[in-house]
């Protein structure tokens, strides 16, 4: 017993020390978001009014620019084809919930992309009420776009700066998070949702937590894809 003791305590103090470190980093790397609103493309193509919120990989965390963010990689593509008006109201932290109290668009849009419950799978929020609010969510937001695509939860089980023991939990409980995302989609006509796949090595930012260009890069196909 005594060594097993003495085994948890050689394993819990250099671990709490290394999260302890890259968790203040992801803290610094929130400070720095991408989310402008833009007037893009030929004034001679089909107009596309597009609304982006949720969290902080709407926001751009972890990429190096607003081009190579998730939101700035769909911008650019949505503009060759459209004169695109683009509104991100994304913010680093926000949960399920949140997102009602998040600015909402002004008018109709064509297409609303949501990226939330990331936060919600981290901080534990509990499951019925995480399901009530992702109801109330999609009623609000489906009745303002012609379309929208619903991402999460990233694979929070799946960063590095986060202790084994930790992750384990999470692994187990982003799936519940995703099927009551994907159940509360399915009743909408015009809701497409993405439960995200697990990032692959190099996909990180240096806080081994949130995404760099090239996980922003996997970000934007997934919605590409469900253009």
């Amino acid at each position: 017993m005594l060594v097993f003791l003495l085994a948890v305590i050689v394993y819990l103090v250099p671990q709490a020390a290394y999260s302890g470190y890259y968790l203040r980093k992801a803290g610094i790397l929130t400070k720095t978001e991408y989310t402008q609103n833009l007037k893009l493309g030929d004034k001679d193509k089909p107009t596309l009014k597009v609304f982006i919120s949720g969290d902080s990989i709407a926001a751009g965390v972890g990429a190096s620019s607003f081009e190579t963010s998730t939101a700035g990689r769909l911008a650019s593509f949505l503009a060759m084809k459209n004169k695109l008006t683009f509104i991100n109201e994304a913010k680093s932290g926000t949960r399920m919930a949140e997102l009602l109290d998040l600015p909402l668009p002004l008018e109709k849009q064509n297409l609303i992309i949501l990226i939330v419950s990331s936060n919600d799978v981290f901080h534990f929020t509990n499951l019925n009420e995480f399901d009530e609010s992702a109801k109330r969510v999609l009623e609000k937001y489906s009745k303002l776009t012609d379309k929208m695509i619903l991402l999460g939860p990233g694979r929070v089980s799946t960063a590095p700066a986060l202790p084994l023991p930790l992750r384990w939990v999470y692994k187990i409980r982003e799936q519940k998070y995703a099927d009551a995302m994907a159940k509360s989609a399915e009743k909408y006509s015009n809701i497409v949702y993405i439960k995200p796949g697990v990032p692959q090595k190099g996909t990180f930012a240096p806080d081994k937590f949130h995404p760099n260009n090239e996980g922003h890069k996997v970000w934007f196909e997934a919605i590409k894809s469900a253009i």
